[in-house]
Formats: structure tokens, C-alpha cells, sequence
């Protein structure tokens, strides 16, 4: 038995933080219908494609995102279309959504429409909430970090500030989503309470950024604002090059220090000059330094350094690529890994496991779903005849 099974959630998410929260819960279990607009999600535009190769049903991004999904094509924007979404409510304990608040209320979507359908939790992702002057601005993660996430602190001074690579504030919206629907399914079915669960992008990122939020807590709590810094910091850390590829350090001062001071081995080093915080801050010092570090990192691979920071206990780590990951057999043997099956790709590996449990566990039941794939099935399941379903294809409500 998978953990939310019995649990069938309508997800009318697109892009990014939506299906990985509707995947989060279909990982674990219930059934995710998933209600794609006419050409699908734009997720199945984004590389990398297998082979290089374009497809609606050949890119990375799309297939970990929705696994365990069943596929319908409903036009939303079609007068019968309220009718299908209507039928498809009552045969749901969990709607999702993620499209602005306008949006939502011009395809039926909104809380006061689906809610008159069906008294169940409805999560809605935005961008800035339902309410305020931000409501219908649009969001990129680079917006994210710009508004919430302190990036006028990180950085260098004299250089422009920086942001994370890649989309981790769209991602980490959509697992608080998905943790926001456990606390409403609970609600609902403890205390039968349906009720809107708003999880606005902003909000998350800004109370969900590691040691940045106390850097914003620290101008009501003390007056400071946080600066970007001059230099890097330290007499030695970040990433440096070996003979098969680049480790990461931390080598800050006190034991950090010393323990990367005894993995280096070099009296140099030890002189007790280094232990002057002050030296930090001497470029000529930092160089002295680098010019010991760096031949010792060079002449070494990833794994002997790891393997030379792992006697002395000092803070170094490899820096894996997917080939890397890949073939790392403690992984593999973790559950890092898994695969898939589908026509148009073949079998190919997937992440696996982010969590283990020890008696409904966490599996791949399918790979994500072709467009439209179960059309017919799922509104089959909610009463649909044959002959209606027909006429609903024909008038381009559904597909």
C-alpha cells in the first residue's frame, strides 16, 4: 500500500513549482489527474531532450516532474468545459492550482468556482497572493531572489549581486505547497473543513532561505543591513581545481583552519601568523597561502583529497557531475536511482527516493503520462458516456 492512496488530487498546475508539488504527492501514492491546457504543459518545451531531440514526451524536465500522473486535455476556455470540471471535482478529495488570480477566475479555476463544485481543499500557487497591488505581476526565480531573497547581500561589492543558479525558489515553492496540502487534507478529513490554501511564491522564498531570513530579521531586530563583502573571506576556501575536476572547502578560521591546515601537511602553514584573523584581510597573505594550497590540490585527484580530508576532519567535499552521481554505488544502493518505462523514450533511470518509508514506501509507478493519454478513462471514471465524451472531442472541450 502507497501511502496516499485512496487520495485523488485534480492538478491544474503547469511550468515548474505546481507539478513538482502534485508529484510530491503522486510519489507517495494518490492518484493525480492531471488537466492539461490544448498542446500541453510548457513544461514538456524545456530540455534537455533525450537525444537532443525535441518532443513533448522526450524532455528530462517533464518526465521528473510528473511521474504518476494520469494525462486529460480539457480546454478550459470552451463554454463545456465548466460542466467536465464540474464532474471532475466531485471526484476529487484535493484541487491544485497555479495560475494567476485573473487567470484563474477567466477559466473557472478560482476558489469561489471550484469550491461551489465540491467543498474539498483547494491549494492555489501564485505568484504574490490573491489580495494586494502584486497580484497579477508576473514572477521569474531571478525576480524571487531579487525581492525576497537578500541578493543585493550576496556577492561581491564591487560587483553586481548574484542569485542561485538555476530554478531552486520555483521548486521550493512547490514542496511548502505540497507540505500546505497534507495540513488541508488533514483538515479536511479530521475536522471536514474545505478552505483555500493560498502558497504564494514570494512568501515561501522569503521565509525559506537559509540563513538569509535571519539577515533580514536583523534589520527590525538591530538596525543592520547586510552588505556584500569586499573579498571572498579567508585565507583559504571555495572551489579549487585537482587533477580530475574541482573540491569545495571551507577553511575558516579556528578549527576549520587547523583541520585543513593538517590535511595539507605543510609547515608553512602552521606558522602561528595564520591564526591572526587579521591576516585574512592581507591579499599578499592570501597569496603566500594559494601558492601552498594550490600545487598540493593539483597534484591530487577528488577522490585522494577527499580521502586526505576525511583523516584530518576537515570540511572538503568533491564536486560531483551526473556521471559522478550516477555511478556512485552508496547511492545507488540508497535508492538514489530508479527507472522508467515509457513508448516514445524507452527505459531509461529517474531519481528515485527523496525519503524512505519504512512501510508504505515511496515508488515510481509509471513514467510521466503522454498528452491526453487517459482522457478517456478518467472522464469515463467520473460518469462521462462514450457518446458524450465524443461530442466533447468533436466541439475541442476535451482532447
Amino acid at each position: 500500500m502507497d501511502a496516499l492512496d485512496g487520495l485523488t488530487v485534480l492538478d491544474f498546475t503547469s511550468h515548474l513549482a505546481g507539478p513538482y508539488c502534485t508529484k510530491l504527492l503522486a510519489d507517495l501514492g494518490a492518484r493525480v489527474v492531471k488537466v492539461e491546457r490544448p498542446g500541453g504543459d510548457p513544461a514538456r518545451a524545456l530540455p534537455p531532450f533525450l537525444g537532443d531531440r525535441p518532443g513533448p514526451d522526450r524532455g528530462a524536465t517533464w518526465h521528473y516532474l510528473n511521474t504518476n500522473k494520469e494525462s486529460i486535455v480539457v480546454d478550459l476556455k470552451r463554454p463545456g468545459a465548466a460542466a467536465v470540471v464540474r464532474r471532475l471535482m466531485a471526484r476529487a478529495h484535493l484541487a491544485v492550482t497555479s495560475s494567476p488570480p485573473r487567470v484563474e477566475q477567466a477559466l473557472g479555476i478560482d476558489y469561489a468556482t471550484l469550491s461551489a463544485a465540491a467543498d474539498i481543499p483547494i491549494v492555489s500557487i501564485t505568484n504574490f497572493g490573491h489580495s494586494g497591488p502584486y497580484r497579477d505581476y508576473r514572477l521569474s526565480d531571478t525576480v524571487l531572489y531579487a525581492m525576497g531573497a537578500e541578493m543585493f547581500s550576496h556577492g561581491l561589492a564591487d560587483r553586481e549581486p548574484l542569485k542561485l543558479g538555476g530554478t531552486a525558489a520555483n521548486l521550493q515553492g512547490g514542496a511548502m505547497a505540497a507540505v500546505a496540502a497534507m495540513g488541508a487534507v488533514t483538515a479536511y478529513e479530521v475536522h471536514g473543513i474545505g478552505q483555500l490554501v493560498e502558497v504564494p511564491l514570494f512568501t515561501v522564498q522569503l521565509s525559506n532561505i537559509d540563513r538569509r531570513s535571519s539577515s533580514i530579521l536583523a534589520y527590525r531586530f538591530s538596525g543592520r543591513v547586510q552588505q556584500r563583502p569586499q573579498g571572498a573571506g579567508g585565507l583559504a576556501g571555495g572551489v579549487y581545481p585537482v587533477a580530475d575536476g574541482h573540491v569545495e572547502v571551507t577553511a575558516t578560521a579556528g578549527n576549520y583552519w587547523r583541520r585543513f591546515v593538517d590535511m595539507i601537511d605543510d609547515e608553512a602553514l602552521r606558522d602561528p601568523k595564520w591564526e591572526n584573523p587579521m591576516i585574512a584581510l592581507d591579499p599578499a597573505a592570501k597569496e603566500e597561502a594559494d601558492g601552498i594550497v594550490y600545487p598540493w590540490m593539483l597534484s591530487r585527484t577528488r577522490a585522494e583529497v577527499w580521502e586526505a580530508a576525511r583523516r584530518a576532519r576537515a570540511m572538503v567535499a568533491p564536486l560531483y557531475d551526473g556521471t559522478d552521481l550516477f555511478g556512485d554505488q552508496n547511492f545507488r544502493a540508497r535508492g538514489l536511482w530508479t527507472e522508467i518505462e515509457h513508448p516514445e523514450i524507452g527505459r531509461q533511470p529517474m531519481l528515485g527516493r527523496p525519503y524512505i518509508f519504512e512501510k508504505t514506501p515511496w515508488r515510481v509507478r509509471a513514467a510521466a503520462p503522454s498528452l491526453g493519454q487517459h482522457t478517456d478513462a478518467v472522464l469515463g471514471d467520473a460518469g462521462l458516456e462514450t457518446a458524450e465524451i465524443a461530442r466533447l472531442r468533436a466541439e475541442g472541450v476535451v482532447a
